[in-house]
């Protein structure tokens, strides 16, 4: 099981909150960094593809309609 900062996802879902999306579901694809000591504010992982980094899995949002918040779908273990 894939592990996400609780921090990180609660961002992640405040962010797509914010998004003019017009689906019920929406697939976020997440990466990590290649150089460990590169990780900005303590993150382990980012949704910013760059060249640093590489693809370490994807997380799925879904709601009821397209006006209602976002929820993760994805079973994740959650760190601190």
């Amino acid at each position: 099981m894939h592990s996400i900062s609780l921090r990180f996802s609660q961002e992640l879902t405040q962010r797509l909150n914010q998004m003019k999306i017009r689906s019920t579901r929406y697939k976020v694809a997440l990466y990590k960094q290649l150089n460990q000591e590169q990780q900005p504010d303590g993150h382990k992982l980012t949704e910013i593809k760059a060249e640093n980094t590489e693809f370490a899995f994807n997380i799925m949002f879904e709601r009821k309609n397209p006006e209602s918040e976002w929820r993760l779908v994805t079973p994740l273990k959650f760190t601190d």
